[in-house]
């Protein structure tokens, strides 16, 4: 089977699924060519990433890391604070971002022509980047093999973070994609670590990106003490080269973007009083989008615990 070449799209820096997806990533061998990271302070997060790269090195540390886009589409520029996992020796030059928001768009368009089908872009941030990149060119992101997402909700319906943090962005990137392909929070949420666990990464020494990871384990949880990791986003990096490790099926989806559901992906199908809603007309043709609606959880952890122990 041909190895499929991934760009993973993060908000890696708050949340510690991010870090533990890349390491994950790294670890089972994947072929990344790229990291973009999104939504706030998009260098530091760059530098966190390219840090970790660095660290677990085997070639990674040759991989281009782009700061994106930190504003949503519908706000203002502004600066932002410093995210959950900054450090010090962050600053270090060598942890400088290859690029910033323009660079990180164009190297989405650019992978999508130069590889084609060959790649899969992994979006598991806020997709304000995916976004930026289909406003410039249209097409592009179409060439790729698929796009997927960490994600909306889609059984169990609700707001879910990715799309929250930036609707707009989220509303054009299914609109637009033909591709798409996610994973949803309703499904990620069955990944959720034990104690055990949690003290297995933590303890983790193997490698200096291991003992890192935990260093970052260790400063999300002062700021959540009472929680331990859920795999949201080392599920959805999985399945972009595992797709055996869900139960997917075809929906009609909708953003909300206004009242008071706003922020949730409306599954039109599992709706089922479409028909009574003048608003669906016409829908019956529509395009319908993958997702995910069931997984083996404790399976896919212990997948995804063994490379800490």
């Amino acid at each position: 089977m041909e190895k499929k070449k991934l760009i993973i799209d993060t908000d890696i820096g708050d949340e510690i699924d991010d870090a533990m997806a890349l390491y994950f990533a790294m670890s089972e061998g994947f072929e990344i060519v790229g990291i973009t990271t999104v939504y706030k302070n998009t260098d530091e997060r760059a530098r966190i990433a390219k840090r970790l790269l660095k660290l677990y090195g085997q070639g990674y540390e040759n991989i281009p890391v782009f700061a994106g886009h930190g504003t949503p589409i519908a706000e203002n520029e502004r600066e932002y604070e410093h995210t959950c996992h900054f450090h010090a020796e962050l600053e270090s030059d060598e942890y400088a971002p290859d690029g910033g928001r323009d660079a990180a768009v164009d190297f989405l368009i650019e992978s999508c022509k130069k590889y084609g089908e060959e790649l899969i872009i992994v979006a598991i941030g806020p997709f304000t980047n995916i976004a930026r990149a289909i406003e410039k060119d249209a097409e592009a992101l179409n060439m790729a093999g698929k796009v997927v997402i960490m994600g909306g909700a889609y059984y169990r319906q609700y707001a879910d973070w990715n799309v929250m943090c930036d609707v707009e962005a989220a509303d054009i990137m299914f609109k637009s994609l033909k591709n798409l392909e996610c994973v949803g929070a309703d499904v990620t949420h069955k990944t959720v670590l034990c104690r055990e666990e949690h003290e297995a990464m933590l303890n983790c020494k193997k490698d200096a990106a291991a003992v890192e990871i935990a260093e970052l384990i260790r400063l999300w949880s002062l700021v959540n003490p009472d929680r331990y990791p859920t795999l949201h986003d080392p599920l959805a990096v999985y399945y972009a080269v595992h797709p055996e490790v869900c139960e997917v099926e075809a929906q009609r989806i909708a953003v909300l973007t206004e009242g008071y559901a706003r922020g949730m992906t409306l599954n039109i199908d599992a709706y089922n009083k479409a028909y009574m809603n003048p608003a669906c007309d016409g829908l019956k043709g529509a395009y319908r989008v993958t997702v995910a609606k069931g997984i083996d959880a404790r399976a896919f952890i212990d997948t995804f615990i063994r490379v800490f122990r």
